[in-house]
Order: structure tokens, then sequence, then C-alpha cells
């Protein structure tokens, strides 16, 4: 794995594509890679793998651009039909990161962010440690952010109420040991407003 400027240039132009495409998301990828580089220097992770964390995270909606614009900004909850087609951002994602090869490196973590602990995850229902912990990271700064940012068809969740719901959900869904260190850095109770801003 690498992290020369090539390699960035290359994550940070497929970030333009998606920008393009959906400027939500290409949001929301640049705050879940701070959140998840926090989280994983909270962890005391070596600083290789808070690297990968990070990119995997800015890069983990990629494949998003393989999603039809109406189904992303649809202002309501999705059809069985859209919901299908929207859980396939993290086969395209991965499948174009495997095609690159100074990003294919992450392409098992955005494969596996959408992956839960108890095996009711999606795309491969990976369960617990079979979920690689760089997309453990991902998955609960990609959860916490989407939580706490307002969507087409609601309002944003208030900080506290999104680590409430992290913490209800720890075990069955997100890594107890990830979530922890999460409701830690955002100092859950108290100062969870500027941990976002």
């Amino acid at each position: 794995m690498t992290f020369d400027s090539e390699t960035k240039e290359l994550a940070a132009g497929l970030v333009r594509i998606v920008r393009m495409h959906d400027r939500a998301t290409a949001v929301h990828l640049d705050a879940t890679a701070t959140l998840a580089r926090r989280i994983a220097s909270a962890m005391e992770l070596p600083i290789e793998m808070v690297m990968t964390i990070e990119l995997a995270a800015r890069l983990h909606d990629i494949g998003k651009v393989g999603v039809h614009r109406d189904v992303l900004q649809k202002n309501g909850p999705l059809s069985v039909m859209e919901w299908n087609a929207m859980r396939q951002h993290t086969d395209i994602g991965a499948g174009a990161l495997l095609d690159t090869p100074k990003l294919a490196f992450v392409a098992p973590i955005v494969r596996a962010h959408h992956e839960r602990m108890d095996g009711l995850g999606y795309p491969d229902r990976l369960r617990g440690e079979e979920i690689p912990l760089e997309a453990r990271v991902v998955a609960v700064a990609d959860a916490f952010h989407a939580m706490t940012t307002a969507r087409w068809y609601r309002p944003a969740m208030l900080p506290n109420d999104a680590l409430e719901i992290l913490a209800v959900n720890a075990g069955p869904q997100f890594d107890p040991d990830v979530v922890g260190a999460a409701l830690t850095l955002l100092n859950y109770g108290r100062r969870a407003q500027r941990a976002i801003a």
C-alpha cells in the first residue's frame, strides 16, 4: 500500500467525479474521512492503518456514481427496487478501486463498510472479525455523519441522539470497541455538537 502523491491525486479525482454526480455524497465522503481518521487515532491504531482508514472512508461511497440521481436524491423512503439499486454501490465502488492498482488495497474495505457484526449486512454477510477492522471503523463514522446530516427526506438528527443509536447498536451492527472510541472521542453527553462542526 502506498500513500504517495499519485495515490492521493487518484483518490481526489474519484471524489471530484462523485461531486459532479451528487454533491451531497462528496461532502459526506470528506466528513466521513475526517471522522474515521479521528476515531482510528483515538483507538491508537498504527499510523499506516489510520491512513488506510482515512483513504477508504474518503472513497467508501464512490460507487454511488453508478446509482441514478433520482434514487440518491429521492424525497422519501426508497422502494425495494430502489433500495436494491442503492445497495449495489459497495460492489461498484470496490470494482472501480480494483481496476485502479494504486487504490486496489482499499477495495475490500469499501466493499465491506455496510457489513454488520451479526452477519446481517451486505454484500457478503460477513460477521464479526470477518469484517476488516478498517471497514468497521468506516461504518461507525459513516453512520454517525449520515444520521447527523439532513437528507432529502428527513432532517438531521441531533449528535447525542445519533451517538445513542450507535451505543444501542454496538454489538449487533457496529463493533463495540469502535463505538466506544467514537463515544469517547465525541464526548458523548457534552460536546458532541462541536465534534461534527
